[in-house]
Formats: structure tokens, sequence, C-alpha cells
């Protein structure tokens, strides 16, 4: 056993890869956790089913973080390296999609009853702190994305893609029930326009990925990068 968790210690943080991936992880599972608070606080306290669909759109994102960087360390050790980490790409494909049709269901709700919450302006910094972290840094995975071939670190940075437009909206929607009048400046119709962008990329990643053959995952996710 002591042999095996110093091989599983060495596989996670010894590598550059690894010890980037873990590093950078672990701040956004912290923050999720704090935000999936905030959703249910804000869920109860504005009796919203909007924000009690986001605390569980976050509760799923914050598990399918926990389950790249699990089944990614398993797939280091499996027979078949290139059928896990097949498996654990069109898997989280999958979630991604679910939650895509989730949030399409929230925010189909949201429109159509005009349910805007108010509460205290002070949370809305709360929430542009959040959403301007996890757009920066979704930003800057995007670029890095590029340079690392390796599907751990691209499925991570998916859901941080994933993480970072939805808090968009929800910081979108803390404006708009803070101010009261959901249709003045047009705010319907800017909230429709939005949540449609939002739902079409994530619709787009969810979908290309699951479209994806075998031999194009291995073409782009070069697998010893994982090793």
């Amino acid at each position: 056993m002591g042999k095996i968790a110093e091989k599983i210690k060495r596989t996670l943080f010894t590598s550059d890869f690894r010890r980037q991936t873990v590093l950078v992880t672990l701040p956004s599972l912290f923050l999720d956790f704090i935000f999936i608070l905030f959703n249910f606080y804000m869920g109860l306290y504005t009796v919203s089913l909007w924000y009690m669909t986001m605390c569980i759109y976050y509760i799923i994102l914050t598990l399918m973080r926990l389950n790249v960087l699990g089944r990614s360390t398993k797939a280091l050790f499996s027979r078949d390296k290139i059928k896990a980490y097949t498996r654990l790409y069109r898997s989280t494909h999958r979630f991604l999609l679910f939650l895509t049709l989730m949030l399409a269901g929230a925010i189909f709700f949201l429109l159509r009853n005009n349910v805007w919450k108010n509460y205290p302006g002070i949370l809305i910094y709360f929430i542009g702190a959040y959403t301007l972290y996890k757009v920066t840094a979704s930003i800057i995975n995007l670029i890095k994305a590029r340079k690392v071939n390796s599907i751990t670190t691209i499925l991570l940075r998916k859901i941080g893609h994933a993480d970072a437009l939805v808090s968009l909206l929800i910081l979108e929607s803390a404006f708009i029930g803070r101010s009261g009048r959901a249709q003045g400046f047009k705010m319907q119709d800017l909230a429709t326009k939005s949540g449609a962008v939002v739902c079409g990329i994530l619709f787009i990643i969810s979908v290309s990925g699951l479209l994806k053959s075998k031999s194009r995952i291995e073409e782009k996710i070069n697998l010893k990068s994982d090793k």
C-alpha cells in the first residue's frame, strides 16, 4: 500500500502538468463550495427557484471537477488508457449537455414567469468578484489550453468555461433583480439574448465533444502527456 500511495502522489504532483492542474483546480473547488452556499442561501432568502437551480448546477459542476481528477488518475493505472480516457471524455461532455438543458429550463422559467428577486445590494459585489475571477481564469486557460495536449486539463478547462459563462448570467440576474424593473431598459430582451448565447455556446461545446470519434480524440489529445 505504501508503494501504491507513493506512486499516486508522485503521479499527481511530480510532473509540471499534474502539479499545475491540481493547484489550479483546488481554488476553483473552494470557490465553488462558497458559491453553492451562496445560491442555496439566496434560494431560501428570496424563495427563488432560479437560485436553487443554480445551487444544484454548481453542485454537479463541482462533482464533475472531482470526477475528472479522480478518473484521470485512475486511468493512469488502467491497462487500456485510451479506452479509459475516451470514456472520461465522453461522460464529461454528457454531463455538460445535461447541465446545458437544465440551465435552459431554468432560464425559460425565469423569463416566462418574470420572477426576478430583489436582495441586499452588497451581495452583488460578491457575485461580481466571483464572476471576474472566473471569467479571467477562463480566458487565461483558454489560451493555455492550446499549448497543453492533456485530456484532463482540457476537460477541466471546459468545465471552467461553463462555470464562467453561468456566473455571468447569475450576475446579470442579480442586477436585474436589484433594479426591481425587469422590463426597464429592455432588460427582458437582454436576459433572453444572453441566456440564448450562453446555452448555445455550452450546447456546441458539449455536443462537439460527444460527436468526436475515438480516433479524433486520440489525434486531438496526446495521452502521453497524462502519463
